[in-house]
């Protein structure tokens, strides 16, 4: 079940410091809510999930059940993204994080991520200071139920060039500034 392939997920890098993850006792920690009865899982709970670009067969079931087992709200399309934005332009929503979760292909330089929501998102981000939006690569959803803690986006960025620009604009992230630090984001 993707109950128990969640509580089995193992880290896939390393946080960049303490503070943003205890990566120690993450797992461990996961587990022991699920053996305490709890009912249902919170970790992703206010997060609303749209995936982007084209994850596999098997895969994309994987985690849309791990994105349900954690508590997260899967965004079926682009129109229902578009409409969640909009309540998030105008602070009707300031509790969810909206996070476009981005396969790893370089064949989709878009990543599924259409122009006019790609300049929604610019706006909500420009507009807000209480907007929580994201851009990462699909790897941040293993490591948030590893480390049972939401994990900020500064070290997922996605592959293709409009999830990027995305990301940095998300994230706060200068083209500079992500060159002088730039890390894998694999092992």
């Amino acid at each position: 079940s993707t109950g128990d392939m969640s509580i089995r997920t193992l880290p896939r890098k390393q946080a960049d410091n303490d503070d943003e993850c205890d990566d120690r006792f993450g797992v461990a920690k996961y587990a022991a809510a699920f053996q305490k009865g709890m009912q249902s899982n919170t970790l992703l709970s206010g997060v609303k999930v749209l995936m982007c670009g084209s994850f596999g067969g098997s895969m994309a079931n994987d985690i849309k059940g791990l994105l349900q087992d954690a508590g997260a709200t899967i965004i079926s399309s682009i129109t229902v993204a578009s409409r969640n934005l909009s309540d998030m332009l105008s602070s009707a929503d300031t509790d969810t994080t909206f996070v476009f979760l981005c396969d790893d292909s370089l064949l989709d330089k878009s990543c599924g991520i259409s122009d006019s929501l790609y300049k929604q998102t610019k706006k909500v981000c420009d507009n807000s200071e209480d907007a929580k939006v994201m851009a990462v690569h699909f790897s941040w959803l293993f490591d948030c139920i590893s480390c049972a803690t939401l994990m900020l986006a500064t070290s997922y960025e996605p592959s293709a060039p409009r999830a990027k620009a995305l990301w940095r604009l998300a994230a706060g992230v200068e083209a500079d500034e992500e060159d002088q630090g730039k890390k894998s984001q694999f092992y």
